[in-house]
């Protein structure tokens, strides 16, 4: 299982944050996922759910997310167009697992962990598409390992928390212009930089039922400074550039979130689920790869972001529960910073799913969510639409994007 974590995840959610932890929060658009408590992924979503829970349970399944990011444009290299193609469909598909448990403590505690990928992003370019010189292959990758207790203060609130130990793993390839810099046809050469990291984060929760049949959830997880080491290979580079290939590292600080959530009972069938989430983007300013060789900056420079998302369920009988949702999820990327590693823009999200229970501990779920762009995202007046080696080769066009997503959970209750 935990193998199968580290695979690539490309990024449903704006900007890398990946959200599909479970079927339940696709199909709903993550609507109420700070307040339902209805299953064991509450302990990543809002751990002091877990006393809600009347008995032991696990919860495991996965996301396939399918994604799609094609570019028209051209690169110009002194107002003549360079040599290349479009890139082809650069979004690779991913498998995203997840895992949860929850055991109560006595009548007031619970205990439970939660598996996830909470962060990632993959694509990758013909290697001799026109944005070559800014990068061509794309690969972050994530894991969360994250335990948490819980105490049901009284028989309103409710109170949670649990720490995160968070791999971390990139892996970027991009071109050099050599014949830029030696004014002569000569051949691209190409650097690599792969590295990884483990560091540490939390986060808590506050959830109160009350006896109207709502719940008001308000949570927070912590930003995670990472230092990743590796190495920085160079392919092809002439020896008069003075490359050297070697061991490598980088900065880059994870957001926090800040959540408010609200589920309401609005009648014996019918529930309504309502999200605000709050991502603290603007930590991440830029990457830049130390070495023996001059630095390499990667400009980010994301700003703070929002989600809000609303959702339902109704319960058709016994076994049967249908769910729907619909969220606007805002880019944490702007005009001015946008890079091809993730030509990002804002996005509606739509979502639903079913839910059976098979027996009165064995339920499974599937979902279907996708998303759709709210614009053309394009490099025209990006500082990264220059090539940041000879600055001599300028990108400039559009992308059309789009993501579909399907989701399927098991839950046993012990």
């Amino acid at each position: 299982m935990l193998a199968g974590l580290l695979l690539s995840a490309p990024a449903m959610a704006a900007g890398f944050m990946v959200r599909e932890n479970s079927a339940e929060a696709v199909a709903l658009s993550y609507a109420g996922n700070g307040s339902r408590a209805s299953g064991p992924d509450t302990v990543f979503a809002n751990p002091a759910g877990m006393t809600r829970l009347e008995s032991a349970e696990l919860e495991f399944g996965s996301a396939v997310i399918l994604p799609s990011m094609t570019f028209n444009g051209i690169a110009r290299q002194g107002g003549a167009p360079i040599a290349g193609n479009d890139g082809g469909d650069s979004g690779r598909a991913a498998l995203i697992p997840n895992l949860y448990g929850v055991v109560p403590l006595g009548r007031d505690f619970a205990a439970g962990i939660a598996i996830t990928v909470p962060f990632g992003n993959a694509n990758e370019y013909d290697p001799a598409w026109y944005g070559r010189y800014l990068g061509t292959k794309t690969a972050a990758q994530s894991i969360d390992i994250n335990p948490a207790l819980a105490w049901q203060i009284n028989e309103t609130w409710s109170v949670g928390a649990g720490v995160s130990a968070q791999y971390l793993k990139l892996d970027v390839t991009s071109g050099i212009d050599q014949a830029a810099i030696f004014r002569a046809p000569v051949p691209d050469a190409f650097y690599r930089f792969k590295a990884h990291d483990w560091a540490v984060g939390f986060n808590g929760g506050l959830l109160a039922q009350f006896d109207n049949g709502i719940r008001v959830g308000v949570t927070y997880r912590s930003a995670i400074d990472h230092r990743i080491e590796g190495s920085l290979d160079f392919t092809g580079a002439s020896p008069l550039l003075g490359l050297v290939s070697g061991a490598a590292s980088a900065k880059t600080r994870l957001p926090a979130t800040t959540g408010l959530s609200v589920s309401s009972e609005v009648g014996p069938a019918v529930t309504l689920f309502a999200d605000v989430q709050f991502t603290q983007w603007s930590v991440f300013k830029d990457v830049v790869i130390e070495s023996k060789n001059p630095p390499f900056p990667n400009i980010e420079g994301y700003r703070d972001s929002w989600i809000v998302a609303v959702g339902g369920k109704v319960r058709l009988d016994d076994r049967w529960s249908l769910k729907g949702g619909i969220a606007f999820d805002q880019t944490p990327v702007t005009s001015r910073f946008r890079a091809v590693s993730l030509a990002d823009t804002d996005r509606y999200l739509l979502g639903f799913g079913a839910e059976y229970r098979m027996t009165d501990s064995l339920s499974v779920e599937g979902a279907y969510g996708h998303s759709f762009a709210f614009n053309h995202p394009n490099m025209n007046s990006s500082v990264n639409n220059t090539d940041p080696i000879t600055h001599s080769v300028v990108l400039n066009g559009k992308y059309d994007i789009a993501v579909d997503i399907l989701a399927f959970s098991v839950r046993y209750r012990i």
